[in-house]
């Protein structure tokens, strides 16, 4: 990375977009610039978010030459961690922004049942699984299994996920557990 590029890519995005979505450098590692540019040229508040994956995450303004604050939401690098990021937070913001209502902003929540038990351990954070969701009409209700393996580097999971699963702190979710469920493509 490249600090001038880095402060110049912003500011150009700052004049010219509504609002500005970062992947990577929200942590700090020795080669992460985002958070130093961001850190000199905005309002950004960096945060720790207690969920998994996707625990790093920063939001923040930066003011156009006319004075007008641009949000700034700063994603983490990691792809699966950056969608997780992107859904809970990104998008609700992006759709306030558009004019959507606030009981509209996170759209696509249901209730759905284990077909199989989504395995984690308490930890003290909420994990969000890659999950499928299929409607059945015979129970008249979602039916929820796991979309593969969980970790955050299993990127099949994602790509086979249509949907995020919401497993509070605790243990197992056991087959036949209802659970919040949302949609990636309501």
């Amino acid at each position: 990375d490249n600090e001038q590029v880095i402060e110049s890519a912003m500011h150009a995005g700052a004049e010219s977009c509504d609002a500005i979505v970062t992947t990577g450098g929200v942590s700090m590692g020795d080669f992460d610039y985002v958070k130093v540019v961001l850190d000199r040229i905005g309002d950004m508040r960096w945060m720790q978010i207690a969920i998994r994956p996707a625990k790093p995450l920063a939001f923040g303004t930066l003011t156009r030459s006319d004075g007008t604050a641009v949000p700034v939401f700063g994603l983490p690098g990691n792809p699966v961690s950056s969608m997780v990021s992107y859904e809970l937070f990104c998008r609700p913001g992006l759709r306030k922004m558009s004019g959507f209502g606030a009981d509209n902003l996170d759209v696509g929540i249901v209730k759905g049942v284990l077909t199989e038990p989504l395995r984690r351990r308490a930890d003290g954070k909420t994990h969000f699984a890659r999950v499928v969701c299929e409607w059945d009409d015979e129970s008249s209700m979602y039916k929820v299994r796991s979309a593969g393996a969980q970790g955050s580097h299993h990127m099949a999971a994602m790509a086979a996920a249509n949907a995020l699963a919401e497993l509070p702190d605790g243990d197992t979710l056991e087959t036949g557990s209802t659970v919040r469920v949302r949609l990636l493509r309501p």
